[in-house]
């Protein structure tokens, strides 16, 4: 069945001539296509924005959210590109009501007449993965309900193993594959897309974000009746608000379009690092703006399907590289290159640390406002490849949620100071990370492995001198340090006991 999608997909591929964007890369397949199919080439064709659009959503799901990604990078495919693929966000064609109502009955185990006191069956937008529709509930209340489309799971499952066949064929081929671990990034994506269809999921990543901005203006959240959800449905409170790249509107509503764009920045912030949990697919279509206060205007985002999370290691990890960077530290910022895993073993942080200099001092040599984010990291990891540069899969999520708020302050605010907004928050949260009070915490948890560790420690060395004491050059000096470890060994256990006692009394007080 993978084969048939694979076959399909290069099909439309041709059939748009997409070839153009890769030239001369696909010539000789193009040539076989069109000796099959000679109308192709006599097709009346459209701009190449148009083609690239077209092909995408022909292609399914999984390509349009990549269309709806490209969509907010200008900087990347070009403005004209972007206005073309913007409409992926909240404008694809919807499925039938029938089709609607059915699978709302069917997953809600009631006919719709007594779930709603009404239901619109025209769509009041149609995306990717599913559409929505206006209803009133029997309290009189207005709301969403979000229903996945039919067919999705099973089509999503076809390309997502036709995608499998062509990154196990890049990495047998090409090792920038193997290096990258294409194969992890794939299967990542595979449970990314595959949780945007589990709208169980979504409800309870709605709910989850809610209960981290209680108290806080920058983002208001949808209530989910989760009465009235499911694994297909989902129903929400209907909100109303300014869709964030409707710049006529919120020009004419005198909307402060500088405090905006800082506003994403700073929710992005507070999500990565004090909730470690953030929404992770924030285009423009899933973005709207509460003009109530507009020298303070509020964000309300839905579409909750994909939201990501990080260890408190790479937490630590990506806050101190971006202070670092800020700080322009980059002998700073090779170190935690090195020390996370990210580049090969034998990597001397010397030449890491060149490679860094040359590619970001001319960055920041620009005014803050000029610096794109996305732009400068492209450069980075692409300058820090022949280090056998390897991030792990677990950004994935972040580095494109990195890219929407990017490209959406952009948008909003062309002179978006990225770097200003974020630099105070990132530099106050590593303070409190690396702080006495977090230190010890952190050292406390792990107390009694510690403890562990250290009772055991005279034992470990023995075994290292046994083993040591087989080299002939050096057996002498070893046999007498390993009898006198032997006859100290007791008392060291009553040292090391002492230790763990002292780390156990020190949680005990600290409680």
């Amino acid at each position: 069945m993978a084969i048939f999608s694979l076959i399909r997909i290069a099909f439309i591929f041709f059939k748009h001539r997409l070839d153009e964007l890769f030239d001369p890369f696909a010539n000789k397949l193009l040539l076989l296509i069109l000796f099959f199919f000679p109308k192709i080439f006599f097709r009346k064709r459209k701009d190449l924005e148009h083609r690239l659009s077209d092909a995408l959503e022909e292609m399914g799901p999984l390509f349009i959210k990549f269309g709806q990604l490209l969509s907010t990078r200008p900087d990347l495919v070009g403005n004209q590109q972007a206005e073309v693929l913007k409409r992926f966000q909240n404008n694809l064609k919807p499925f039938s009501s029938k089709e609607a109502i059915k699978i709302v009955e069917q997953d809600l185990e009631a006919p719709i007449s007594e779930i709603f006191d009404s239901f619109s069956e025209e769509p009041l937008a149609a995306a990717s993965i599913a559409q929505v529709h206006e209803a009133v509930l029997k309290n009189g209340e207005t709301v969403v309900v979000k229903i996945v489309r039919p067919g999705l799971a099973k089509r999503i499952s076809t390309d997502i193993n036709s995608i499998k066949f062509l990154g196990g064929l890049a990495e047998l081929i090409l090792s920038d594959a193997r290096r990258l671990k294409l194969m992890d990034l794939i299967r990542e994506y595979e449970l990314v897309i595959t949780a945007e269809t589990d709208l169980k999921k979504e409800a309870a990543n709605a709910i989850q974000t809610k209960n981290f901005f209680k108290g806080n203006s920058l983002l208001y959240i949808p209530k989910v009746y989760e009465d009235f959800s499911s694994t297909k449905v989902m129903t929400m409170e209907r909100i109303s608000g300014i869709p964030v790249t409707d710049m006529d509107v919120l020009k004419k509503e005198n909307i402060n379009l500088k405090a905006l764009a800082e506003t994403g920045v700073k929710i992005f912030f507070k999500q990565l690092f004090d909730d470690n949990f953030f929404h992770a697919d924030m285009h423009p279509g899933n973005i709207f703006v509460d003009n109530a206060n507009p020298e303070n205007p509020t964000y309300v985002a839905v579409d909750y399907a994909i939201c990501g999370s990080l260890t408190e290691k790479e937490q630590l990890i990506i806050g101190k590289m971006l202070s670092e960077m800020f700080n322009k530290n980059y002998s700073g910022v090779a170190k935690t290159m090195v020390n996370a895993g990210w580049v090969g073993e034998d990597t001397k942080e010397v030449e890491l640390e060149v490679v860094i200099r040359t590619v970001l001092d001319p960055i920041f040599e620009k005014p803050f406002n000029e610096i794109k984010f996305g732009e400068m990291l492209l450069y980075l990891f692409d300058a820090t490849r022949k280090f056998d540069l390897s991030l792990p899969t677990s950004l994935l999520l972040l580095n494109k949620t990195l890219i929407n708020i990017e490209g959406l302050g952009r948008q909003i605010y062309p002179e978006l100071d990225l770097w200003t907004t974020a630099k105070p928050f990132i530099q106050s949260w590593v303070a409190k990370k690396y702080s006495p009070k977090a230190m010890f915490e952190r050292f406390k948890n792990d107390s009694f492995a510690l403890a562990e560790k250290a009772y055991e420690l005279p034992e470990k060395i023995e075994i290292i001198l046994d083993n040591l004491s087989r080299l002939e050059e050096y057996n002498s000096e070893i046999k007498n340090l390993k009898k006198e470890i032997k006859q100290s060994k007791n008392n060291n256990k009553f040292i090391y006991m002492g230790i763990a006692a002292f780390l156990l009394i020190a949680i005990i007080v600290s409680q």
